[in-house]
């Protein structure tokens, strides 16, 4: 942030202290949270890192970690501590009291909850939790001084965000096949994945597969293997997706994208839990748990006829909904933080800080893209600033251009314009490469099997 605002205003940066994480409590064994504050004081705002076992002191002393110049806030005012991955909120008796969502403490503790407002005279910190792996240690370099979140921690503020957890949580020890739907970009494959590591097959593997990602011929052989001999080109026998994942999870992402053919065979399994190789004869059973993932509204295709019924009924058993992020205000800020400090450290450049236009941009921008564009964005910007502020300037030209809200009507022709983009791009690539498909394939950065996959899929001719 900027050394002083044009209001004549100090940055916020400069009230908030940081803490010292070798000062901490080691984290609780097997512990999934890391936490964080959002500081908004005015139009300011600043991320604070929360350590387990130090005091975050709120108040207008000197000493404060975060200071607050206003007649409404007592001295030392409050104190927020993370205590074995809880934050915990303690009134110090202050005169006006500390507001804690609805309820106003005086004088005692409370746990809060990630998205929780707690407010004194005009500063507000909205309590934020970071979702972790089970198996996750930061690898960090000794002159390093702050613990940076693993590749797939997930920030966990908004409300709807914490409901979502708060059920995954009991559902994840279950065998109960789980649906995980939301638009591209909000992070299923990350809740999906989280289901897993938080359940008793956590140890076993966790196998993922794209539905759209391959013909229907390929996919089946994929998921089902194959015996030598079972068609051209099978000189082996090969073991499938089922039983690769089994004592295990098997991810099977943009499942409404599945050929009706194949939903009527994985059906069966679902049921039976038997799969039977290509072109073989023996039964084999599967210990199996089954996550799916769709951007698309099932129901609606159940009516289109695309999607089986039954299939459906299946496997939304349990549906978890990943909201966009558009909708997960509260998180903005504390994504962006995460990510700029990630690529940061990447690249061996000191965490960088979003300037009040920045933060304006992330606050604004519609992000139809959900959490990949964000990331994205973020990596665009700390690349383009090349220091340690980052500015709205920084971000790519389609960020700074588009801040409305995506029209849901214009979702087809988004994806026309995008499928039209690629189609244009293939057909370059083979013409490039007079024709070959293993050329154009590698060109293309795909492998020649997704590259015949695509050729089919747009008609093509190679």
């Amino acid at each position: 942030m900027s050394s002083r605002a044009p209001d004549g205003k100090p940055p916020l940066s400069e009230l908030v202290t940081e803490l010292d994480p070798e000062q901490g409590a080691a984290s609780p064994a097997g512990s999934l949270r890391g936490a964080y504050v959002v500081c908004k004081l005015d139009d300011r705002v600043d991320v604070l890192p929360l350590v387990e076992g130090q005091d975050v002191i709120v108040g207008r002393a000197e000493d404060a970690t975060v200071r607050v110049d206003s007649p409404r806030a007592s001295r030392h005012h409050a104190r927020l501590r993370l205590e074995d991955g809880a934050v915990v909120v303690t009134d110090l008796g202050s005169r006006n009291g500390t507001r804690v969502n609805a309820a106003v403490l005086r004088g005692e503790s409370r746990r809060v909850e990630s998205g929780s407002i707690v407010g004194m005279g005009p500063l507000e910190l909205i309590v934020a939790h970071t979702e972790r792996a089970l198996d996750y240690e930061a690898p960090l370099p000794e002159d390093d001084d702050e613990p940076l979140p693993s590749e797939d921690s997930i920030v966990v503020a908004d409300p709807a965000m914490t409901k979502l957890y708060q059920v995954l949580r009991r559902l994840a020890p279950t065998p109960s096949t789980v649906l995980v739907v939301g638009e591209t970009g909000a992070g299923k494959e990350i809740v999906a994945e989280r289901v897993h590591r938080m359940s008793p097959r956590a140890s076993g593997p966790f196998v993922r597969l794209n539905c759209a990602s391959m013909p229907e011929a390929l996919l089946e052989g994929e998921l089902f293997g194959h015996e030598r001999g079972a068609f051209t080109g099978a000189d082996r026998r090969r073991a499938g997706y089922f039983e690769a994942a089994n004592r295990g999870t098997l991810f099977l992402d943009e499942i409404g994208e599945m050929p009706l053919s194949l939903q009527a065979k994985l059906l069966r399994v679902l049921e039976n839990r038997t799969v039977t190789r290509l072109g073989g004869t023996q039964e084999m059973t599967i210990d199996v748990r089954f996550v799916c993932a769709t951007n698309r509204d099932l129901p609606a295709e159940i009516a289109a006829g695309r999607f089986r019924q039954d299939l459906y009924y299946r496997i939304s058993t349990f549906t978890l909904e990943v909201p966009p992020l558009r909708e997960r205000k509260a998180e903005l800020l504390l994504l962006a933080d995460l990510f700029a400090r990630r690529f940061a450290h990447e690249t061996g450049a000191p965490a960088p800080k979003l300037e009040r236009d920045a933060v304006a941009l992330v606050q604004a921008h519609a992000w139809p893209g959900n959490v990949r564009e964000l990331r994205n964005a973020i990596e665009h910007a700390v690349v383009m600033a090349n220091g340690p502020r980052l500015r709205a300037e920084h971000f790519p030209s389609a960020t700074r251009r588009g801040t409305a809200a995506p029209d849901p009507s214009q979702q087809q022709t988004i994806r026309d314009v995008v499928e039209e983009a690629e189609r244009s791009t293939i057909v370059a690539a083979i013409a490039a490469e007079g024709g070959n498909h293993a050329r154009a394939a590698k060109r293309l950065g795909m492998s020649r099997r997704a590259l015949l996959y695509k050729i089919a899929k747009y008609k093509l001719r190679g």
